[in-house]
């Protein structure tokens, strides 16, 4: 350790006469040239005409900081603040040297180290150029031990992304031959399937078409017997012969027929036995035969009663009632409104239009009939119900069932298989670092916490926003790629997040950055939509040697 701060030293002492010896060489052309960088100290030969930096014009080299802008890039003045774009070099030796606006040239700040820019003597800079030196040194060292400690991690990391990866692969070509097997498997087990559902269905087929043969027998029975009941009914002198005049006395049909009507009803003829009925007539019949009463019998008064006519005039609207005084008492009567009956009446009205009541023996009976046709239709219903198959076509069925269970069962595990694969071969296919460096970091999510917002970023993955008090989560972004310059790995994109309102859809940048754990350290939002995040991990470090990269970044400024 010694020895390399030994060959630091002289390295430093190297350089530094090395710039002094080249300022030296233009001291005595340019000794009165302030703000101009030692690599541009040819450009101002007192010898010769000043030519401006663009080239749009020649001065006499007198003009060169005369504190009047000449040209128009501002080149004539680099020790004034006379030309509103002109630059100032600070040479600031022992530390790094830096280019300031003209306009701060004089203004009372001091803003070079070596305390150059303010030179009118209004005020006094001190130079603290080794000072910064010194701090600047000290940061970079303890930074690099932090990369030392996290590149011990890092490698670490490395070590396990790379076990990893071989793990997944073996894996892989695991799973890949037992697909094969899988793939095999379903193919036999498909065409077992289909073998048993072939004789399933014979099976199946046969007892069905059975049952349809004796369900269209079943049925046209029970047609019959309804053509039986209907014209026994209606032949009521029960000779065996429905005539016209019987079509025309019954009250079981829709309505009174009139004697063409029965005619036309019974084919044009005047009367028919009961095949002719059944084979010509019966379906149209059928519509129009009330063949179930479900209403109750009327009464023995109201068979004696007189028959409504049928011709009765519509009542006329009842007059308009007399206008109210709307200086009558509350307690005063109102005058009667025609028409405006009272409680009982409306109790007569809903009895029934003599006011008298149905007697509860007919309801019953009403009732009883009502519950015993539904009963009968019930019962026919469960009479053309196909019957359970028998045990021969059963056992098929089950066998049948069988073999689709097991079939499904394996092309489910086959499908399975698939996408374990497919999620394998993803995750292989993503660029986790050089040597895997970034491996352990998949599967993890890692938060922020600000005065609003919970920030979470999931390498590989997401990026996304939620509100502190709660409520959703909103999408940042989903991983796309890395996009560090030059170092590729220093940046991660997430992009295709949810759109803003009325505007572009939400993405994040991950700058990534040495450190000796992970963690999401800062998230600010520089453009609308567009968030920037700092990560520090392990998996960022760099092996740096802090000795040779300072004298190399520094030497120059020494």
């Amino acid at each position: 350790m010694a020895a390399c701060q030994f060959l630091f030293r002289i390295q430093i002492f190297s350089l530094c006469f090395l710039c002094l010896r080249l300022f030296s060489l233009y001291t005595t052309s340019a000794s009165s040239i302030r703000g101009v960088a030692l690599t541009r100290l040819p450009f101002f030969d007192s010898s010769k005409d000043f030519t401006c930096f663009d080239g749009s014009l020649t001065v006499p080299f007198n003009s060169v900081n005369d504190d009047y802008c000449d040209c128009a890039d501002g080149s004539d003045e680099p020790g004034t603040s006379a030309c509103s774009n002109g630059i100032f070099h600070c040479t600031n030796a022992g530390f790094r040297p830096l280019n300031i606006p003209s306009s701060r040239v004089n203004d009372g700040l001091c803003d070079c180290c070596d305390g150059s820019d303010e030179y009118d003597g209004s005020v006094s800079c001190p130079n603290t150029c080794k000072e910064l030196y010194k701090e600047l040194y000290q940061k970079q060292k303890e930074e690099a031990e932090l990369a030392k400690q996290g590149l011990a991690v890092k490698q670490d990391y490395s070590r396990q992304g790379q076990e990893t990866k071989e793990e997944r692969k073996q894996k892989l070509e695991e799973l890949k031959k037992q697909l094969e097997d899988k793939k095999a498997l379903v193919e036999e087990l498909k065409g077992k399937k289909e073998e048993v559902e072939a004789t399933e269905k014979e099976a199946k087929d046969k007892h069905e078409k059975a049952w349809e043969e004796t369900k269209v027998k079943i049925l046209a029975e029970r047609d019959r017997a309804s053509a039986e009941a209907a014209f026994k009914a209606l032949d009521t002198s029960a000779d065996g012969r429905l005539t016209i005049q019987e079509l025309v006395d019954t009250e079981l049909m829709d309505k009174k027929y009139t004697e063409d009507e029965a005619r036309e009803l019974l084919g044009g003829y005047e009367e028919s036995d009961f095949e002719s009925f059944f084979t010509a007539l019966w379906s149209s019949f059928k519509g129009k035969y009330l063949h179930k009463q479900t209403e109750p019998p009327p009464s023995e008064e109201s068979e004696k009663g007189e028959e409504k006519p049928t011709d009765a005039a519509e009542p006329e609207d009842p007059p308009s009632p007399p206008p109210i005084d709307d200086n009558l008492d509350e307690d005063e009567d109102l005058p009667d409104v025609p028409g405006d009956d009272d409680d009982e009446e409306e109790e007569e009205d809903e009895d029934g239009d003599d006011g008298k009541e149905i007697p509860d023996e007919l309801k019953q009976e009403a009732e009883k009939r009502a519950a015993e046709s539904s009963k009968e239709e019930k019962k026919e219903g469960d009479d053309l119900k196909m019957p359970e198959y028998d045990e021969e076509t059963q056992a098929k069925i089950t066998a049948a069932d069988q073999a689709r269970k097991e079939f499904n069962d394996a092309e489910s595990a086959t499908q399975d298989t698939e996408k374990e694969i497919s999620d394998l071969e993803r995750v292989l296919n993503l660029n986790l670092g050089q040597e895997e460096e970034f491996s352990p970091l998949q599967g993890q999510c890692f938060e922020y916490t600000d005065r609003e917002y919970l920030y979470k970023v999931c390498p590989f993955d997401k990026a996304s926003q939620q509100p502190k008090d709660g409520g959703s989560e909103t999408s940042l972004g989903t991983w796309g790629e890395w996009t560090g310059d030059p170092n590729k790995y220093s940046q991660m994109k997430y992009s295709g997040g949810q759109s803003c309102w009325n505007g572009p859809s939400r993405s994040a940048m991950v700058n990534l950055r040495c450190g000796s754990t992970n963690e999401l350290v800062q998230v600010t939002e520089p453009s609308r939509c567009e968030y920037l995040m700092e990560f520090k991990t392990p998996a960022a470090c760099q092996n740096v040697d802090v000795e040779s990269s300072f004298t190399h970044q520094h030497g120059d400024e020494l």
